[in-house]
C-alpha cells in the first residue's frame, strides 16, 4: 500500500467540493476508471489498482493506493488527482508520498 497527501501549494484550506463532483476531480481523466467499494470518501479502480481518497484535516486529502506495482505506477495517478483538485480549487495543488 502506498499513501499520499494532497494539499494546496499555498497551504490554504480547500474550498468545499460537493460530493457530486468527486468523480470529475478525483478520478484521473486520462485513465479508465470505475467506482469501487473501499475505505474512503471516494474510491475507484484503474486496472488492478484500487485508489481511495478521504478528506482529512482541513486542507488535506489522504490517498491510499493498493495494487500498484511500483511508485512509478502510483505517482502519476496521484499527480493527476492533485492537478485536477487544484483546477477545481483555482489554485495549484501538490502531493507528498507518506509511505509505501
Amino acid at each position: 500500500m502506498i499513501e499520499y497527501t494532497i494539499s494546496l501549494v499555498s497551504g490554504d484550506d480547500w474550498p468545499a467540493l460537493p460530493r457530486g463532483t468527486y468523480v470529475s476531480v478525483l478520478q484521473p481523466q486520462s485513465l479508465s476508471c470505475e467506482r469501487a467499494d473501499g475505505d474512503g470518501d471516494h474510491c475507484f479502480r484503474t486496472g488492478a489498482t484500487l485508489v481511495c481518497a478521504s478528506w482529512e484535516l482541513a486542507g488535506t486529502w489522504y490517498v491510499c493506493i493498493e495494487g500498484a506495482p511500483s511508485f512509478a505506477a502510483a505517482d502519476p495517478i496521484v499527480a493527476q488527482m492533485a492537478h485536477q483538485l487544484g483546477q477545481a480549487a483555482g489554485q495549484p495543488a501538490g502531493y507528498h508520498r507518506i509511505s509505501g
